[in-house]
């Protein structure tokens, strides 16, 4: 990695920790203190601020927040009567589904969750908080002393409440996630896992491979049953799309295709070239038109969009 590059990756770091409301005095000060130090600080920031600025005239609409859902409140609801549950749940999915685009199925120890096109904040009854990623599916499941969910398909992130005696367990697919309480982001998508830590420590399972123990600011990826990957990232970009924006850092253009095709809801085609490229970037969470141009700002590529698609083929040099 050159000088340079390192500049430019810092400068989007900066960008995406700053979004955050929350973020506290003492980030600003460290960023006060990085831009000060050299003028190709504050230019590199700039250039990062002058693309989102463009990138935000063509942006229909911000990104929504997400609903919350109490799963205790809704098990409550359901075992308050003897009447049937089924149609006291099916009369919450719908009105739920026509608000936010997800669908809640309540059944006996078994609570599933379908995003569509909107996020999903999930209380469950531990205390634990489950952040639910758009085009996603999740299965809860508390059966006496026993913590497990299932997410199926898609992208969450877990803020588990502190039990020693009754671990969590996240299952997707044939990967495998234990933790007692942390926080930690994990994605499920096609053959693509992964897991990042915020803070504490979480035992992973990939598909056969023998069990990794990450702790915060680690983080674990893999395709298929190729040989997992392990990484740092920063504990405040473990799930950054809560803040409504994609940060990559060097990662294969597969993987943007990837994750544009959960976003868009449609398949993203990488011709031969475009396969071979690695992307830095930010991409704003948003409607098509905004995404895709974003990734033809960030990348040497042209895109081409149909209803059916999207086609990126890598551009010609000069």
């Amino acid at each position: 990695m050159t000088a340079q590059t390192d500049i430019e990756e810092k400068a989007l770091n900066w960008f995406v920790v700053l979004r955050d409301d929350d973020a506290p005095e003492s980030a600003w000060l460290e960023f006060q203190d990085w831009l000060e130090a050299s003028p190709t600080h504050a230019a590199a920031y700039d250039a990062v601020e002058r693309l989102w600025v463009d990138l935000d005239d063509h942006a229909a609409s911000a990104p929504r927040k997400a609903p919350v859902i109490d799963l205790a409140a809704a098990r409550a609801r359901r075992t308050k009567t003897r009447s049937p549950w089924l149609g006291a749940a099916i009369g919450i999915a719908a009105s739920v589904t026509l608000a936010v685009g997800l669908f809640l199925w309540l059944t006996p120890g078994s609570q599933i969750y379908v995003t569509s096109d909107a996020p999903l904040t999930v209380a469950l009854e531990d205390g634990s908080h489950v952040y639910l990623n758009r085009h996603s599916t999740l299965d809860v499941r508390f059966d006496g002393d026993k913590r497990s969910v299932s997410l199926t398909e898609g992208e969450a992130a877990f803020d588990i409440a502190h039990d020693p005696a009754h671990p969590f367990i996240v299952a997707a697919g044939d990967h495998q996630v234990e933790v007692l309480g942390t926080a930690f982001n994990v994605l499920n998508h096609g053959d693509r896992f992964a897991v990042a830590v915020e803070r504490g420590v979480v035992a992973v399972t990939p598909a056969n491979a023998p069990k990794v123990r990450l702790v915060a600011s680690q983080a674990l990826a893999q395709r298929g049953e190729q040989t997992p990957a392990l990484s740092q990232v920063s504990p405040n970009q473990t799930s950054p799309w809560r803040q409504g924006v994609l940060v990559y850092r060097n990662r294969p253009m597969t993987d943007v295709a990837d994750d544009l095709s959960r976003y868009l809801d449609k398949p993203v085609v990488l011709s031969t070239s475009a396969r071979a490229l690695r992307f830095t970037g930010a991409l704003r969470i948003g409607d098509e038109a905004v995404m895709l141009k974003q990734l033809q700002d960030f990348a040497p590529v042209r895109v081409d969009a149909s209803t059916r698609e999207v086609r990126v083929n890598a551009r010609e040099v000069g």
